[in-house]
């Protein structure tokens, strides 16, 4: 191997290695999560990573425990639930995979503008195009909802381990042999001083007493004790987050793009989605629930819009998700 072709693979493993530095970033929290720390991952806050029971994340110090236990289970299933993206992907995989892309929209582009075309102008094929839509949107929000169920056992076991690990058992109550009694016949074939013989009766016969009547007290005060502690503690109502869905269509084209955007399948468990606030990233902004955006370019090229859907729920919670549209120029 050469000494040109060694220098690029140090500096590719190099770049690689520096790009997985910093990606990771301690930061307070916003409601609800103020109140403790939240961790970051390349920008994007992932509470499971540090949240605790009810919403409540925790200082610092529990915050760097709980990330080093749960980070990889964590960003397991968040990469299957496509919600982050792999660094070795992301540098390796994706700038190839979006030159094919390019190359295969280029030779799709005759049969897209026939698509569009029958979608904007055949109220039967629009029907049937959206009702495919529809159900691959179900069965992605159904995969990602079980994958959600799943997170959310894996943090309730790792809630229950950490408790249990926290809580001491509780103190039992030292045992104490009473000193041996002295036969009453010894104590009157022992000679003794007329003055002493009442105090050494008294003497001997007195410590028997606590062994009768003390270790049952502290026996039943020990019971009562631990039934205090068994008792269940109450659980207060947690609301989930919304979720928000994004449907585009068409997500790629040619300058200008008209995009069909829905945001109808996005929904809340806490009752019904009230504000829907679209950013189209291109400077261009909507409250409707289903607009219309038209994307200009006129670099050569692809050029790529992140429109970013944020809705908000009655009980005022909110939430957001994007996607790509990509424009070219003819």
């Amino acid at each position: 191997m050469s000494s040109k072709l060694r220098r690029v693979w140090f500096v590719l493993a190099l770049s690689l290695l520096l790009s997985g530095c910093a990606t990771y970033k301690f930061q307070k929290g916003s409601a609800p999560y103020d109140k403790g720390y939240v961790v970051s991952y390349d920008g994007k806050v992932i509470p499971e990573y540090t949240v605790g029971k009810n919403n409540s994340v925790p200082d610092m110090g529990l915050a760097k425990e709980r990330f080093k236990r749960r980070r990889s289970t964590v960003e397991y299933y968040y990469k299957k639930m496509g919600d982050i993206e792999s660094r070795f992907k992301e540098i390796l995989w994706d700038p190839p995979a979006m030159a094919i892309d390019f190359i295969g929209g280029v030779l799709r582009w005759p049969f897209i503008a026939v698509s569009d075309y029958k979608y904007n102008r055949n109220p039967g094929y629009r029907e049937k195009v959206d009702r495919l839509d529809e159900e691959k949107d179900e069965l992605e929000k159904t995969r990602v909802n079980d994958l959600r169920s799943k997170l959310k056992v894996y943090i309730e076991e790792d809630l229950a381990r950490e408790e249990g690990e926290a809580q001491s058992p509780v103190a039992k109550a030292p045992v104490t042999e009473p000193p041996p009694v002295v036969p009453a016949a010894a104590v009157e074939n022992k000679p003794v001083e007329p003055m002493e013989d009442k105090q050494v009766q008294a003497e001997a016969v007195q410590p028997a007493v606590p062994a009768v009547t003390v270790a049952p007290v502290e026996q039943e005060r020990t019971v009562a004790y631990n039934e205090e502690k068994v008792l269940p503690a109450a659980k207060p109502v947690t609301f989930e987050p919304p979720v928000a869905v994004i449907s585009a269509r068409p997500d790629k084209g040619f300058s200008p793009l008209q995009v069909n955007f829905n945001g109808g399948k996005s929904h809340s468990s806490c009752g019904k989605i009230v504000s829907y606030y679209w950013d189209f990233g291109d400077g261009d902004t909507s409250n409707k629930r289903n607009p219309v955006n038209t994307y200009w370019s006129t670099t050569y090229g692809v050029r790529s819009f992140v429109a970013t859907l944020t809705v908000k729920d009655e009980k005022g919670q909110t939430a957001s998700a994007s996607v790509n549209i990509e424009v070219s120029t003819k």
